[in-house]
């Protein structure tokens, strides 16, 4: 997997649009590094890792967890350190952790509306069976937002919601001016067929525009400036 560089600090990985996967990222300072998202199988989590490891760049400690679909956390369970994820993120995890995964329960979740059609496609195309599927719960929690300290440069992950899922967060790189966004900005497709909440992307562009950042990373895009992804979004603020 070829990285992406940003500066001497920050790297990420493009996403891949026929399995979803979504960017992932990576932030190294002077005591240790961390990881943005774990990808929606081991399978694209350890080619993260192998592109670490081709650039020799540190393993990370700790992987911030952006939100709970499965394609940000279903690499979860291969990763070594130590995930950080929002309470709310964590109570959902936990039900998927109970589900069980083949073929027939996820068939019938389709059913019930539990899952959606484009997961289920995605994840038939990136596992060979639903059994390989392992979800995993975090092992730090936080309520609204935490601070790391990587050593010369800081990472804080907060809990934005946005018009994608309650519970979304973003990862931002104070010093670098760096926004990590994850699919916060996104349309709402499980219980919303994609259709985006213009109130709450009203709420989501404000606070952008009061966050101090210079470039934008989407979950599922290419990276964008500040001024770049403000004029986007802005046209889905307004009530029809």
């Amino acid at each position: 997997m070829e990285l992406k560089k940003i500066n001497e600090s920050i790297y990420y990985s493009e996403n891949v649009r026929e399995t979803d996967r979504p960017v992932l990222g990576y932030v190294v300072g002077e005591n240790f590094s961390i990881m943005i998202d774990c990808g929606n199988s081991k399978s694209h989590f350890d080619a993260f890792i192998k592109g670490l490891d081709d650039h020799n760049l540190p393993r990370p400690k700790y992987a911030l967890i952006t939100h709970w679909h499965w394609d940000h956390t279903f690499g979860m369970h291969a990763f070594e350190g130590e995930s950080i994820v929002s309470s709310a993120t964590n109570e959902v995890l936990k039900r998927l952790k109970a589900w069980k995964w083949d073929e027939e329960s996820v068939v019938k979740r389709l059913e019930t509306k539990e899952e959606i059609e484009f997961a289920y496609n995605c994840m038939k195309k990136e596992y060979d069976t639903f059994d390989k599927i392992s979800v995993s719960t975090g092992s730090i929690i936080f309520e609204d937002s935490l601070t790391l300290d990587l050593g010369g440069i800081t990472c804080q992950i907060l809990k934005v919601g946005g018009p994608h899922e309650a519970d979304s967060c973003v990862v931002y790189v104070k010093e670098a001016e760096v926004l990590f966004a994850g699919d916060a900005h996104s349309g709402d497709y499980y219980h919303g067929e994609g259709k985006i909440d213009p109130i709450k992307m009203k709420e989501y562009v404000e606070f952008l525009k009061n966050l101090s950042f210079t470039t934008y990373i989407p979950g599922h895009d290419a990276p964008m400036s500040k001024e770049q992804i403000i004029h986007v979004l802005s046209r889905f603020c307004e009530v029809k």
